[in-house]
């Protein structure tokens, strides 16, 4: 059974936001990561990402613990190579959490991911880049955003002054 699992979180989840405490105050390693994607700013007061299809490496299955194991398979995964901008960059924090089979299911659980596709946010493993060099972090992304969605060209949330 894998000991641990690495996420990118770019909201409630960082340091210093709501979530963090209560989801990852066990956390092994934080640092800061940027993944490949565009994010907004929702009124209920979080963000949403979005990523390009391309830069899925894995999807979520229906077991955390395999998905966990499935994400150490995976080395120096390679961003897709695009023309000019294509696409933004996130800026957020790699978050390593110990025992993935009690901690991966409480954050699929805070983020209302649903095996069957159904919940507000999809779990997927994407390239990210850290200081460490390219890592295969599992994010959090939403595939439909509300129309209220507000776009945050500096890719940080919350949005910068």
């Amino acid at each position: 059974m894998p000991a641990v699992v690495d996420l990118f979180v770019y909201g409630t989840l960082k340091r210093g936001f709501a979530n963090h405490r209560a989801f990852c105050e066990r956390a092994l390693r934080i640092r800061p990561a940027s993944i490949e994607g565009t994010i907004f700013d929702l009124p209920v007061g979080y963000p949403a990402v979005q990523i390009p299809g391309d830069s899925i490496l894995l999807e979520a299955g229906p077991d955390p613990v395999r998905d966990a194991g499935r994400q150490r398979l995976v080395r120096n995964p390679v961003p897709p190579v695009r023309a000019g901008d294509a696409c933004g960059r996130v800026l957020g924090e790699w978050i390593r959490l110990p025992d993935p089979a009690c901690t991966l299911p409480r954050v699929d659980a805070l983020e209302g991911l649903r095996r069957d596709g159904r919940g507000e946010y999809r779990r997927a493993l994407v390239p990210a880049w850290t200081e460490e060099g390219p890592r295969a972090l599992w994010v959090y992304w939403m595939p439909q955003l509300p129309p209220d969605a507000r776009y945050l060209p500096d890719g940080a949330w919350p949005a910068r002054s």
